[in-house]
């Protein structure tokens, strides 16, 4: 399965000959702090995110998505596999399979964390009612720029359980190495930090929406792909993405 961004964050491929079984049906409590639940469709790749704050003795995938999917059919039903921010690995050249890991039940699974989630059958994601809503007033996640001109792609989770506008997303960085700035959207896509358009998964192929519009949101449990480049100012440096509190 290719992508039309290119065989650096298509889809995992492995594993997509799973097999259908009998299973459990979905638990019925539902966990307001994780938002609404969602539907992942059968047969297809699903980007997931983690929009609240699991208990912190079961913040693994088991504890968080077999409720919902079936522990016990992990591997058979549904399988998940995670992005890797390795240096040596995820760079364009190196391709694919180095860039994502094949997660077991045992693997950490937390606040904002984005999967790639594959099932055989159709399936009520939601997670348990031990979870808490993530506090705000913002989730931050660490984003290395380009150095070499290759775009480095990042996928992100909402963090949380309301609707996110990418347009209120800011971009704390240092400058010159030493003064803290925080870049807008807007300044961030002038300067080359991030690209306009973020990528969105449908289940069959990506689309894209611009950052700066308010059009471009984070709906719960949902992820995303941001694009960063290579600022056109050397003096920008040790950005983060900002995800303010909905």
């Amino acid at each position: 399965m290719s992508t039309p961004l290119g065989t650096f964050i298509r889809t995992p491929l492995a594993a997509i000959a799973l097999y259908c079984v009998a299973s459990a049906l979905a638990p019925q409590a539902m966990a307001q702090a994780c938002g609404p639940s969602v539907t992942l469709a059968a047969n297809q790749w699903t980007m997931v995110g983690i929009p609240c704050v699991p208990p912190a003795a079961r913040s693994t995938i088991g504890d968080v998505f077999g409720p919902s999917l079936g522990a016990a059919n992990y591997g058979v039903t549904w399988i998940a596999w995670k992005r890797v921010y390795d240096d040596n690995r995820c760079v364009v050249s190196s391709g694919p399979s180095d860039c994502y890991i094949k997660l077991t039940l045992a693997s950490a699974a937390t606040t904002g964390d984005a999967f790639w989630i594959y099932t055989t059958l159709q399936k009520t994601l939601q997670f348990s009612s031990s979870t808490t809503s993530t506090p705000g007033p913002f989730f931050q996640f660490p984003a290395t720029l380009s150095t070499d001109g290759n775009s480095r792609y990042y996928m992100f989770a909402n963090p949380y359980s309301g609707t996110v506008s990418w347009s209120n997303v800011v971009f704390p960085s240092t400058l010159f190495g030493f003064f803290s700035f925080t870049l807008s959207v807007q300044q961030a896509v002038n300067n080359s930090v991030v690209s306009k358009d973020v990528h969105y998964w449908n289940g069959n192929t990506y689309f894209t929406r611009d950052l700066t519009n308010p059009v471009a949101t984070f709906t719960a449990k949902s992820a995303a792909w941001l694009e960063m480049l290579q600022p056109t100012s050397a003096a920008i440096s040790n950005v983060r993405v900002r995800v303010p509190q909905p």
